[in-house]
């Protein structure tokens, strides 16, 4: 998996992104178009355009992160591709409640606050279609003030989750029953927004006031503690931690801003059984015991009723889910970010930790 050093400025950062990976991002374009293809039925220029054309999350993103309105402009300046490409390569849980796609998402994450001298916890499973595979990417990024930020991300886009040196760490899950905006802060300008601050209590407060596109969870910590914000088009509800612990998975457990009257917000039956999965291997009652290794077990975990790690077959199409990666963030004295790019079960990690200013 490359990793990327990204300097300060925005727009100079995503060109830099750009440039370095410019043949995967060509790659995965073209793999995205054929997607689009397979899935939607149709051109996808003409599926592009009237998506596009449909909605206006660029005046949101305008408004509430310029920055990475910049940074979107030079990865497209970097990898040599349209800006509109650039740009509507970000919207992909947007895309996906435009298109109107069938399923609640495959996304598993937790967050378990500091005990008895164990850091913060958090970490997930980025389940993402299989024509992502191969486009695995960390973004090291400099900060004025000396801190890093590192995001692990699909090529082209700028983020998909990540970790900062003030140390703040910020996980997603996609929650498809809840209500979405044409208008609103697309979930990659939200999580990094949120990424931008410097404690988990000002993150929730950004993910309070932006309005949202997409529902989506968001699971934050810091050394102090956790936070868990199920965010929509109808605001943002923050869950109570049980006994130090949040675990999610792709359906509410206390929003109610359904996307339609009567739409199960109860989520599929693959989604609560990830979510047992999570309970059955991080017990409440062993929450003392809990560390960084036991989280990538829980993580790697492929359970028939509700594998939290997905592995594809060799026959798979490139629409289908897999677990492109899997992060769990160490937040305490000191900071760190251990990374697997694919299913963790066949995996490696491997751990970094970003500088502190």
């Amino acid at each position: 998996m490359p990793i990327v050093d990204c300097p300060t400025g925005a727009r100079e950062r995503g060109r830099v992104h750009g440039e370095a990976l410019r043949i995967v991002i060509g790659e995965k374009i073209a793999r995205w178009h054929q997607a689009i293809g397979e899935a939607y039925g149709e051109p996808p220029a003409v599926f592009l355009s009237r998506f596009l054309g449909a909605t206006n999350f660029r005046a949101m993103s305008a408004s509430l992160t310029p920055d990475l309105l910049d940074e979107v402009t030079g990865i497209a300046e970097g990898a040599t591709i349209a800006e509109e490409t650039a740009y509507a390569l970000q919207l992909m849980d947007e895309e996906w409640w435009f298109s109107k796609s069938t399923g609640d998402g495959h996304c598993s994450s937790l967050a378990i606050a500091p005990a008895g001298g164990r850091p913060t916890l958090v970490g997930q499973t980025m389940d993402l279609p299989r024509w992502h595979d191969g486009a695995q990417a960390l973004l090291r990024i400099a900060a004025d003030d000396g801190h890093e930020t590192l995001v692990f991300t699909s090529a082209g886009m700028i983020g998909l989750m990540g970790l900062n040196g003030q140390g703040i760490g910020v996980c997603v899950n996609t929650l498809s029953q809840l209500g979405v905006s044409r208008s609103g802060l697309p979930v990659a300008f939200a999580m990094r927004g949120a990424l931008a601050r410097s404690n988990a209590g000002d993150a929730a407060d950004f993910l309070r006031r932006v309005p949202h596109a997409s529902g989506q969870n968001y699971q934050l910590g810091d050394r102090y503690g956790i936070k868990t914000l199920e965010c929509s088009a109808g605001g943002a509800v923050e869950l109570d931690v049980d006994s130090g612990r949040s675990l999610h998975t792709n359906h509410p457990l206390k929003s109610r801003d359904s996307l339609f009257p009567g739409v199960n917000l109860s989520g599929s039956e693959n989604s609560r059984g990830r979510l047992a999965s999570l309970v059955a291997d991080l017990s409440a009652d062993a929450a003392l015991a809990v560390d960084a290794e036991i989280v990538k077990s829980a993580l790697s975990a492929c359970r028939a009723d509700g594998a939290v790690s997905i592995v594809p077959g060799l026959e798979d199409p490139i629409t289908e889910s897999m677990t492109i990666g899997a992060v769990v963030y160490e937040i305490g004295d000191t900071i760190s970010l251990s990374v697997c790019a694919g299913p963790p079960a066949i995996e490696g990690w491997m751990r970094l930790t970003p500088r502190q200013g």
